[in-house]
């Protein structure tokens, strides 16, 4: 359908796509990535992560990008300069705070420039490997109940809930929220979201800024928060490691996130080489 159009903008998902079981980002696919660039081609991350938390990352490995975070909620450039926000209606935000507190569970709340935890032991794991960085970038943490309820009358733009499973008691409950939508990334996590949000949204909010058409976009991932921006993008590609609802909602099937999966999707699909 598409096979004759050059892609202009490529968007990876980071947890089982760029990364590897061991959570590295190898030499391959940095090199891949570095050559699109090279191209006028625009690497961008999509994922569930806070743009902060992806640029540090990134930076890490020498990527400067633009990042599609928090699935689509908070989009900026490559200098952390906001490009597109959405955040939950105050009462959905509300609501679903109250049910996750009246069910105990272990959540965060992702707000701009901000997360809270549900309880005060219960840190982030950005808070434990980055605190330094995250700090200097303007990033703030918050603990436990009672500064939960202060930040939930700040923009909302996702809660995380630690464990829960599509079907459970829990996603019955928050699924009668109006305002929200559900989804996840892994196999026994809940990530709640505003309705009408996701990384389609996100991804297409940032084809557009670009005036790229979405047949010259090439979008990476392998769960279930992955699959609206790999059916909407005309280069849709699942990891080999990924669901079998991601495969088949995409249009290629790349090698898994430990065979170099993205640099051979890239090379293969946007460079034109012959791997």
């Amino acid at each position: 359908m598409h096979d004759t159009l050059p892609i202009r903008l490529i968007a990876s998902d980071v947890d089982g796509t760029l990364l590897n079981s061991y959570g590295e980002i190898t030499p391959e696919s940095v090199a891949a990535i570095h050559a699109a660039q090279e191209k006028g081609i625009i690497f961008a991350i999509c994922s569930g992560r806070f743009p902060e938390n992806v640029y540090v990352r990134m930076k890490q490995y020498g990527i400067t990008c633009p990042i599609i975070g928090v699935n689509g909620c908070h989009i900026t450039d490559e200098n952390l300069h906001t490009i597109h926000t959405a955040s939950m209606h105050p009462d959905a935000a509300r609501q679903v705070m109250e049910t996750l507190f009246d069910a105990d569970s272990d959540f965060f709340m992702f707000n701009h420039h901000s997360i809270c935890t549900s309880d005060e032991n219960l840190p982030h794991h950005s808070e434990i490997t980055r605190p330094e960085e995250m700090l200097s970038l303007g990033f703030r943490y918050y603990h436990g109940k009672k500064e939960m309820l202060s930040c939930v009358e700040m923009p909302v733009e996702k809660y995380y809930v630690c464990e829960g499973k599509r079907g459970d008691p829990l996603w019955q409950k928050l699924e009668k929220i109006p305002g929200i939508a559900l989804t996840q990334s892994g196999d026994n996590n809940i990530e709640v979201i505003p309705a009408g949000v996701d990384k389609a949204s996100g991804v297409t909010a940032l084809a557009q800024h670009y005036r790229i058409p979405l047949a010259q976009v090439m979008t990476l991932g392998d769960h279930e928060n992955d699959i609206p921006m790999l059916s909407v993008a005309g280069y849709g590609v699942a990891m080999k490691n990924g669901t079998a609802h991601a495969k088949a909602a995409a249009r290629y099937i790349t090698r898994s996130n430990n065979e170099n999966g993205l640099a051979y999707a890239i090379r293969k699909w946007a460079l034109g080489e012959e791997v």
